[in-house]
């Protein structure tokens, strides 16, 4: 053959196995395309699709914007080590243990650097597509991550897998904790988390992920997660005012402490609305600690004891039995109904009290007694029960969580079996029917109302930023639920608790208080067992005036167990910081009275704010600052208000100031502030004149 002939020959073979690989090549892309076209796409959208992913929680507020509850964003770094090329991982892993083993403790588990490069090699050899590097990192440990040694080649070439979470926290920790509620990850969201969860949780979002390996059903977005704007649900504004919530939570914890009680409750609504401002409850840990479990306020059925005696000697007024004078036989304190002997708690040795004084005595037999002659009848039952649905005693009051327990009151026809010749005397002073204190409470608001009946609620807003999207109005459950003459004759008597009663002792200089004393045997059917009470105060304050109702629980205390005792110190001294909180009626310091010691003492804070509460309080005061920030001293006869100088290199001292100027200040210096505690600045976790560069700095507060 000649060497044209070979050429030629050479070049048809060529051709031939170009064509054959081309018609190859077409007949795999024509059969994927078009004839497997349905199982290739099935096997891409098993292992790359869109995959919903929730949106950020919206924060919960209190009444005047203080954050209750937020989500702060957090993030997990993991590694695929499977696509890292074999040369960045040589050059790169002894520089990535170096930084690992020396990264902040906070956010990763300490390893030496042998022990990282180690692992670190192994995991690569299985070509892991998965190993965990750290998590819990805040945004800027997150971006310090970024730029270790192999992550900072890029998305790809760099093999970081990041996952975003969300985590609430309680900037007030255990304030309001129970009724603020839980966001718990795979179980039933409560408190204020679970009811409002539709609006708080938003709308999902969508985000394209991948799946690291076929088998496993762990998917990692696309792309750098904090890259993406995620939707964010709504706000929740509530009625919960954090001064009176924090007054409310530190006299209760005190009162529980002291009398190492099981538990307690206190609620502070407001009168004219039934806008609950505080509301704590605890409950003792094995270790003694006391802390928010359960939300015993709206959930807890008890018998109330004395505090019932208000429904009856309000029933009785309605029932014609309406003159305050009239006398009743107390036989000294001890008499026979039916079968059973009824005892007044405390020997008095009065034979006959006048009806208002066997109230402010909480004669047992007494207001017993005058039930007994009214209700103890086929027809008198009916009519007794009548009027406790009459006041709203009956139903829950659909307060906005989830969890309220529905009282327990036996109907005398559906219930007649449970029905005792006793029944209506023990019903009468608290026994034998079952309520919660939040129940309660909301009677004594109605009369505190003038007789208006309102619905509890804790939500006044939900927005989305700074768009309004729904308001709630206070609500009226009963326009009236007893007469206007007998509501103050109620009223009257429950005065007299405090003036000449069981809750003389409670008497405030500051404040006019209105209630009644409650103290209730809970085990009295365990014959031999050690008793356990309850003790309880509920009422309202300004006596004349109603601003505030309240109601205290001490479950279980030990040793003295009065409800006048235990409770009622926690429901005056509340009563008197409130007053002082958010009323008008200061006591005005004449000059002579004004005198250093008897001034505020030093402090710091924002100049306006002091000239303000200056005037306020009619005190003298010299201001001399020209600046934004003061500092406060007093003098022989007056505040002096000087200018604080505040370097912005250095970091300044907040010490006395209140949070909220000291979180303003030390932000705008560009340092990012985490909060502990309550009140004013006690200490601060970067000293005074250290140098600022966009540093955690953490506040100790009261």
């Amino acid at each position: 053959m000649d060497k044209k002939k070979e050429l030629l020959w050479r070049a048809y073979l060529v051709m031939f196995c170009f064509v054959l690989v081309a018609i190859v090549i077409l007949f795999r892309v024509f059969k994927i395309s078009v004839v497997e076209r349905d199982k290739w796409r099935q096997k891409g959208e098993v292992n790359v699709k869109w995959r919903s992913v929730d949106a950020d929680r919206g924060n919960i507020y209190a009444e005047e914007s203080n954050l209750l509850s937020t989500s702060i964003q957090f993030f997990e770094v993991r590694m695929d080590l499977s696509i890292i090329r074999k040369d960045d991982f040589d050059k790169g892993i002894d520089s990535l243990s170096h930084f690992l083993s020396t990264f902040d403790q906070d956010f990763i588990r300490q390893k030496s650097k042998a022990e990282w490069k180690k692992e670190l090699a192994a995991a690569r050899k299985k070509g892991n597509k998965y190993f965990f590097i750290a998590k819990g990192l805040d945004i800027e440990a997150f971006n310090k991550m970024k730029k270790a040694p192999i992550f900072r080649l890029g998305k790809i070439r760099g093999g970081m897998v990041v996952s975003r979470y969300g985590k609430r926290v309680k900037p007030y920790k255990e304030l309001a904790s129970r009724t603020i509620g839980v966001d718990r990850v795979n179980a039933d969201r409560i408190g204020l988390e679970g009811y409002f969860d539709k609006f708080l949780k938003g709308d999902t979002d969508q985000r394209l992920m991948k799946r690291l390996s076929p088998g496993e059903d762990i998917w990692v977005p696309v792309y750098d997660p904090s890259e993406n704007e995620i939707k964010r649900g709504d706000d929740i504004h509530t009625t919960i005012n954090i001064d009176m919530q924090d007054a409310v939570h530190h006299e209760l914890l005190a009162a529980v402490q002291k009398h190492k009680a099981e538990g307690g409750v206190a609620i502070l609504m407001e009168v004219g609305t039934g806008a609950i401002k505080a509301i704590s409850n605890l409950t003792r840990a094995e270790d003694s600690t006391y802390f928010e479990m359960y939300n015993q306020a709206a959930g807890r059925l008890s018998e109330p004891g004395s505090t019932m005696k208000l429904a009856t000697m309000l029933a009785l007024m309605e029932d014609g039995v309406n003159n305050p004078d009239t006398l009743v036989h107390l036989n000294y304190g001890s008499m026979k109904f039916s079968d059973r002997i009824m005892h007044d708690s405390e020997r008095h040795g009065r034979q006959y009290a006048t009806m208002a004084e066997s109230f402010e005595l909480s004669s047992n037999v007494g207001v017993a007694s005058l039930a007994n002659d009214v209700y103890n009848s086929r027809e008198g039952r009916k009519l007794w029960v009548k009027r406790l649905k009459q006041f709203g005693l009956n139903e829950p009051t659909g307060i906005d969580i989830s969890g309220e327990a529905i009282p327990e009151i036996k109907d005398p026809v559906k219930n007649k079996d449970k029905w005792y010749g006793t029944t209506i005397p023990w019903m009468a002073h608290g026994y034998e029917l079952m309520m919660t204190p939040l129940q309660m409470l909301n009677f004594y608001n109605a009369v505190a109302n003038e007789g208006k009946l309102m619905k509890p609620y804790l939500v006044s807003e939900i927005r989305k930023g700074d768009e309004l999207k729904k308001k709630f109005d206070p609500v009226v459950l009963k326009p009236q639920i007893a007469k206007p003459e007998n509501i103050m004759k109620a009223r009257k008597m429950m005065e007299g608790v405090i003036l000449k009663g069981t809750g003389s002792h409670l008497k405030s200089e500051f404040v006019s208080l209105a209630g009644k004393t409650g103290t209730a045997k809970t085990n009295y059917a365990n014959k031999g067992e050690y008793a356990k009470y309850n003790g309880s105060f509920c009422g309202y304050f300004p006596a004349e005036h109603p601003m505030y109702s309240m109601i205290v629980v001490i479950y279980d205390p030990k040793g003295v167990f009065y409800g006048g005792a235990v409770a009622g110190p926690v429901f005056k001294n509340v009563a008197e910081k409130v007053f002082a909180l958010k009323t008008n009626q200061v006591r005005t310091l004449n000059d002579s009275l004004a005198v250093a010691s008897n001034l505020p003492g030093t402090g710091y804070g924002y100049t306006k704010d002091f000239s303000e509460i200056y005037d306020f309080l009619e005190l003298k005061y010299d201001n001399e600052s020209k600046s934004d920030w003061a500092k406060v001293d007093p003098s022989e006869t007056a505040m002096k208000i000087a200018d604080k100088k505040i370097k912005k290199s250095i970091v300044p001292d907040v010490r006395g100031m209140g949070a909220r100027d000291a979180v303003f200040l030390l932000e705008n210096m560009g340092l990012k502030v985490k909060l502990d505690g309550v009140g004013k600045v006690q200490r601060q976790s970067i000293p005074p004149g250290a140098g600022t560069h966009g540093q955690n700095i953490v506040i100790y507060l009261n």
